[in-house]
């Protein structure tokens, strides 16, 4: 429950300080909130054993809930990312100066790579000929899906340290939303490397018998 509270916490406090409704930009923070902080992760932790609201439920269930939440995902950032260059064209601003700007539009992109990937994964039927296995998509989702958390992760930290956040957040509040920023990105690192990096294996040696014991005493005294 605590990976559901952050998210909510992180995504609640960002719509209270935008106010949406109060300009055009308000609606931008706010959707991306709700597009990264809240519905791209929990579309993540329905798969997660210890942190999944639904744990009991089928992987096929799960991974239909998991594709809808990142549809709604992916358009609610998109809405965001439209009214950003919309409100910079109608006050004559140019785009992409900063790298949150620029890390904004990589993380979209990337997005809209990883969904499309989710797609194939889920039709894998119509990718057949290129004769990839299907644990093997599975892995190469998953990667690219820490991936795009990551970049959302870096690109939600440099809107911490935004003209607009600084002004609006600061002290404890500021601390506040950036650990809750940083609680959920390692949740959703631990939860995919845990279920997806190879695990180490020690092979414990065998035990010597009594026979072999005594064969390799021979050979020695030979």
């Amino acid at each position: 429950m605590v990976a559901h509270f952050a998210a909510l916490a992180f995504t609640g406090c960002i719509i209270y300080i935008a106010w949406p409704g109060s300009s055009l930009f308000s609606w931008h923070p706010t959707l991306m909130a709700i597009a990264m902080g809240l519905l791209m992760f929990e579309a993540i932790t329905v798969f997660s054993p210890s942190s999944s609201l639904i744990p009991s439920w089928q992987r096929s269930t799960k991974a239909n809930i998991h594709g809808y939440m990142m549809a709604a995902s992916l358009f609610s950032a998109i809405a965001g990312f439209i009214i950003i260059y919309y409100n910079k064209e109608i006050n004559n601003k140019e785009h992409f100066t900063t790298w949150h700007g620029t890390m904004g539009l990589v993380t979209v992109l990337w997005v809209c790579v990883q969904c499309f990937g989710g797609v194939l994964l889920k039709y894998n039927n119509l990718v057949s000929s290129w004769k990839i296995r299907l644990a093997d998509m599975k892995l190469y989702h998953a990667t690219s899906g820490l991936c795009a958390f990551t970049l959302v992760s870096v690109t939600l930290v440099m809107a911490l340290f935004s003209d607009w956040f600084s002004n609006a957040a600061a002290g404890t509040t500021w601390w506040g939303v950036f650990a809750t920023l940083a609680c959920l990105s390692l949740m959703v690192m631990q939860q995919i490397t845990t279920a997806y990096l190879p695990q180490s294996r020690i092979v414990k040696p065998k035990p010597i018998t009594s026979k072999q014991g005594k064969r390799k005493e021979k050979k020695k005294e030979k």
